[in-house]
């Protein structure tokens, strides 16, 4: 979901039984090669305990063994500052310390066993979305975010992020209403970034997940909107240039991904004609659907947890429509 520039008021409905704020119309593909995946076969997402706050473009990760969910945007249009943290041994979540600053469109992952924020969007309800360099990290026994050093190539929404086993990578993103090829590496010992190699392919609401040491880019859209379906990879320890991957079968923008037990998958997206089902993971040199989404959504958090991959909050709807939804699949 993008905001669009010199949109000062919102129109407010409900719809589907929850509040949402109408703000932009759904993405047109510019690559190709996708198509609708509503009618494959697949699993289908089974409905776990559900986020104690609606809201959408949040972000994601597994964290010591738990589901956390960061940010967001509720139904006014305002920035959250909310963290909620999935205990499955209990099926609940609850709250903990809250960002120190509300955030939507911002990237999470986790280093050394530390949580990791970076980057996204700032505002009030019906306010300009102020982009974010800042970066903050959470340790298990913390109470309070640790300020971290920010991104030295300046703010950006809409990021991916995601770690190695000793590198963090900060990939794509907005600015100025531009989609980014930037990437920046944080090393967890000197606790400082550097620049990386830049994308092949400008892209923001791109998803970034790590399997082992190597970090998957994928797919997104353009400054103008279209979903891509182009996926790159790197080593952040081992190369200087991302490298092209089998690309995706369904165009999307505004989704997530997540590594099940060595399987990269992604999942959600928003399209011209509503929001994606569809679940694909990577086997070896092609993706495939290993999944359907009950309710499909577009800017929710995709996590993998026990084996499953959790899909939680979003929009069930293109533009500003929150959710509660928490799936798992068997992927």
């Amino acid at each position: 979901m993008r905001q669009d520039s010199g949109m000062s008021a919102r129109s407010v409905r409900l719809a589907v039984g929850i509040l949402s704020v109408t703000l932009v119309a759904g993405c047109s593909s510019d690559e190709g090669g996708g198509g609708s995946s509503r009618d494959r076969d697949g699993a289908v997402g089974a409905p776990l305990g559900a986020l104690p706050v609606p809201r959408t473009e949040v972000a994601g990760a597994t964290w010591t063994g738990r589901l956390v969910v960061a940010g967001g945007l509720t139904p006014d249009g305002g920035a959250s500052a909310l963290v909620h943290v999935y205990e499955a041994r209990t099926g609940r979540w609850r709250k903990v310390s809250s960002l120190p600053v509300p955030l939507h469109h911002a990237g999470l992952a986790v280093l050394r066993g530390r949580l990791f924020i970076a980057g996204g969007y700032t505002n009030g309800p019906g306010e300009e979305w102020l982009p974010q360099a800042a970066v903050w990290s959470l340790g298990r026994d913390d109470e309070e975010w640790r300020g971290e050093a920010s991104m030295p190539a300046g703010p950006r929404g809409a990021l991916g992020l995601a770690a190695s086993l000793s590198t963090m990578v900060a990939a794509g993103g907005e600015f100025g209403g531009q989609a980014l090829t930037r990437t920046e590496f944080y090393d967890a010992e000197a606790r400082t970034w550097r620049a990386g190699p830049a994308l092949d392919h400008p892209r923001e609401h791109l998803a970034l997940t790590a399997d082992g040491d190597r970090i998957y880019a994928i797919a997104g859209r353009t400054a103008a909107g279209g979903n891509l379906v182009s996926v790159e990879s790197i080593d952040p320890i081992q190369e200087l240039a991302w490298r092209d991957e089998p690309v995706l079968h369904d165009a999307r923008g505004g989704i997530g991904a997540a590594t099940v037990e060595g399987r990269v998958c992604v999942a959600g997206g928003e399209a011209p004609d509503g929001t994606i089902a569809s679940v694909e993971c990577l086997d070896g040199f092609d993706w495939v659907e290993a999944g359907r989404l009950e309710r499909p959504r577009h800017g929710l958090a995709v996590m993998a947890l026990d084996g499953r991959l959790h899909v939680v909050g979003g929009g069930e709807q293109p533009g500003l429509f929150v959710s509660d939804a928490h799936e798992a699949i068997d992927v």
